[in-house]
């Protein structure tokens, strides 16, 4: 399945609350290291706070104004701290047994203490990655499309929204209907060819 960008969506259109609770139970099965999931969603949907994105948005206003949504994926550097909740789950859940639980906290504990900062940061950074795919998948069967927004200035996001600094911003995307009407027709775009990028060792 491709993921196309989308750029311009039907304007007012509202993605229900129940709607969203499919998309979200579907995508909390995306695999994670020691199953810590380590993201968090911050559906912006409100037009003051579309507007308070603006400020930090380079471009992409299209999307921003004709998207159902603007859905900021942040992810959870203190993985330790979320490794007590998530096991005493699965322990209640009769997935694993309390030796079992001990067994895997001491392994998460000393993991985590003993890999650099920028490690942990590149880590979440891929999970989020790979729980964004799986969302835009996720809204391209219920009928909706997604586009990628680099041009933020992540840095300011916490502070205009008031998000705690455990969470740190990694990927912004406007969701939404496409506007199939307005929009113009394009040629068909060069990417490089499987040969160019495949190796079979």
């Amino acid at each position: 399945m491709r993921i196309p960008t989308v750029r311009l969506f039907k304007k007012n259109h509202k993605i229900s609350k129940e709607k969203w609770n499919q998309i979200f139970d579907e995508i909390r099965y995306t695999p994670s290291s020691f199953d810590l999931q380590p993201w968090v969603f911050f559906v912006i949907e409100d037009k003051k706070n579309k507007n308070k994105l603006k400020t930090i948005i380079q471009g992409n206003k299209d999307q921003l104004e004709t998207s159902s949504s603007m859905v900021l994926i942040c992810g959870n550097l203190n993985k330790t701290k979320s490794a007590e909740y998530i096991y005493k789950q699965k322990l209640l859940n009769k997935e694993i047994t309390k030796e079992q639980k001990n067994v895997f906290l001491n392994k998460i504990k000393k993991y985590y203490n003993t890999i650099s900062d920028t490690r942990i940061q590149n880590e979440t950074f891929l999970e989020c990655g790979i729980i964004s795919l799986h969302f835009v998948l996720t809204i391209q069967n219920l009928g909706y499309n997604a586009c990628f927004i680099g041009g933020c200035s992540f840095d300011k996001i916490n502070d205009l929204f008031d998000i705690s600094n455990d969470y740190i911003p990694i990927i912004l995307l406007a969701v939404g209907k496409k506007d199939i009407i307005n929009v113009p027709e394009k040629i068909k775009k060069f990417k490089i060819n499987v040969e160019d990028f495949v190796f079979f060792l």
